[in-house]
């Protein structure tokens, strides 16, 4: 039978691979994020995502579309990914110090801290997600309907893929959009995996005080 100091030392290493594989998914997601979602100068801040008919006719119809539409939604779902993947870093650092120096933090605080970065990186990789791939179905819903209009028909609109040029400065990538969606959900999974089992880990550390308090009895 494996000792419980074992025992511990694989769930800790377990956690700290899982949380490894959620922060890379986080990373990855806003990487994605912030390569479409552009802060350029050139064309000051643009936002594809949540684009209703009017705006989408605006960017057809203008000789200099301004794609300044609801940025402070494409803010939401940057900053959302940002704060995850900071929670996510923290937390894979923690069980990197915990696994090499087979550090057990028992105290309450650190353990609430610990379950506060879990909740907050699950919150705001969920946040980021729904943004993004809600944002992204209307903004290609809207040019889908558009396109099948007479006027409009030689206009090409990929959900899955890189924009055609059209000679504008503004080329969203519909397929790092979902890429975005999907890393933003799978770094939710794998991160509550991690926690499931840094739960189990602190349930086995109370249990190695249980014949203590029975001798002391």
């Amino acid at each position: 039978m494996p000792t419980a100091a074992l025992v511990k030392q694989v769930l800790s290493l377990a956690t700290f691979v899982i949380l490894l594989v959620s922060l890379v998914a986080a990373g990855t997601s806003l990487g994605l994020l912030q390569a479409n979602i552009s802060t350029e100068f050139v064309y000051w801040k643009a936002c594809f995502l949540f684009i209703n008919y009017s705006q989408a006719i605006s960017i057809l119809e203008s000789d200099y579309p301004d794609f300044n539409f609801n940025v402070p939604t494409c803010k939401l779902s940057i900053a959302s990914a940002t704060i995850a993947t900071v929670c996510l870093a923290l937390l894979t650092a923690f069980q990197l110090c915990s696994v090499s120096f087979q550090i057990n933090v028992k105290t309450l605080i650190a353990n609430i801290i610990q379950i506060g970065f879990f909740a907050g990186s699950i919150l705001f990789l969920f946040i980021s997600m729904v943004v993004v791939s809600a944002g992204w179905r209307k903004t290609c819903d809207t040019f889908k309907n558009i396109t099948q209009q007479t006027q409009y028909h030689e206009f090409v609109f990929k959900c899955n893929g890189q924009q055609p040029s059209y000679g504008l400065p503004y080329l969203p990538n519909g397929g790092e959009f979902i890429g975005a969606a999907v890393c933003a959900g799978v770094g939710i999974l794998f991160t509550i995996v991690a926690l499931g089992l840094f739960i189990v880990k602190q349930m086995k550390s109370k249990d190695d005080y249980k014949p203590l308090y029975v001798q002391n009895e």
